[in-house]
């Protein structure tokens, strides 16, 4: 790839524009080949570490029952060995389903593609938390060299979205890992972060913790430190900031609801996403194109006229 933020930019363009078509291509396609288990490598680019090992047993039943449905992306090592780029759970997956051969499309890319490609396919997932996403912008940000305006273009968002997200890295260690672990969102991340100073960053998100503080909140208790250079106290803000009854936890996906949406969005070849907990919610599917919409419907027994 040349150097320079602009041919980056260019480069991951034209790189991305083929990996979107690429998605969209099924078990069917002449482009696509069987390929032995053995012969791919994991990726030591792949961003993701943790893979929960119920949504990969639930995965590997389905591909057991319906097969893979979706290549995966690989490139050439010779030797007739590969390198996957992305796909690592549909990869996993069919291991324990006790495949030999698996869908794949082989690129030739470089290194700092295949990162790209891993960074990618991660950041387009909905269910990341809110420091693993901006962990991803800003991966993507320095190895391509890319401004905040051509990262926001490469993965869809706006600039401020993306602008917002890194900032969220600006925050204290203890605070990133409660977001990560789904005890704190990216609002209450952003009330802390509007707090100059670190000792009132650290009451403040002590205080949302222990007191289940809502955003709105957190918010309020951050604009009264920037009025008055102190966070307030319980008589200066009433019992609704700080009392723990009546007040509104966070209710985080389930682990199991997580893996479920990658499992439906591997099977079905769209994006599916799931709100809500297992007793009561709603699962959306979207498709970017009458193909992928009419793959879909097929795949559901139907047609579409």
């Amino acid at each position: 790839m040349t150097s320079g933020n602009r041919g980056l930019g260019r480069g991951l363009d034209a790189l991305l524009g083929g990996v979107r078509e690429d998605e969209k291509v099924t078990s069917d396609s002449a482009e696509v080949r069987m390929i032995s288990l053995e012969a791919i490598t994991p990726n030591p680019h792949q961003p993701r570490r943790e893979f929960s090992e119920d949504g990969l047993n639930d995965l590997a039943a389905s591909i057991g029952t319906r097969g893979v449905l979706q290549p995966v992306l690989v490139r050439s090592l010779g030797g007739g060995k590969y390198e996957l780029v992305a796909g690592e759970r549909r990869l996993r997956a069919s291991k324990r389903a006790g495949l030999t051969e698996i869908p794949t499309l082989i690129r030739e890319m470089s290194d700092q593609e295949s990162l790209a490609i891993a960074l990618i396919e991660n950041l387009q997932r909905e269910d990341l938390n809110a420091v693993e996403e901006a962990l991803g912008y800003q991966r993507l940000q320095q190895e391509f060299g890319l401004s905040q305006e051509e990262l926001a273009r490469q993965v869809g968002k706006s600039r401020s979205s993306v602008a917002n997200s890194l900032r969220l890295l600006n925050l204290p260690d203890s605070v990133q890992r409660d977001i990560q672990q789904g005890a704190l969102s990216a609002g209450h991340g952003r009330a802390v972060m509007s707090v100059s100073d670190a000792e009132a960053q650290e009451a403040l998100h002590h205080r949302i913790v222990e007191n289940g503080l809502t955003v709105r909140q957190a918010e309020a208790q951050a604009t009264f430190f920037k009025q008055n250079g102190r966070l307030p106290g319980a008589e200066e803000v009433g019992t609704a900031l700080v009392a723990k009854t009546g007040k509104a936890k966070l209710k985080p996906l389930e682990p199991r609801l997580i893996e479920l949406q990658h499992s439906l969005s591997d099977m079905l070849g769209v994006k599916v996403k799931i709100a809500g907990s297992s007793e009561k919610g709603k699962i959306t599917v979207s498709y970017g194109e009458e193909d992928e919409l009419r793959s879909f419907v097929e795949k559901l027994g139907g047609s579409l006229a």
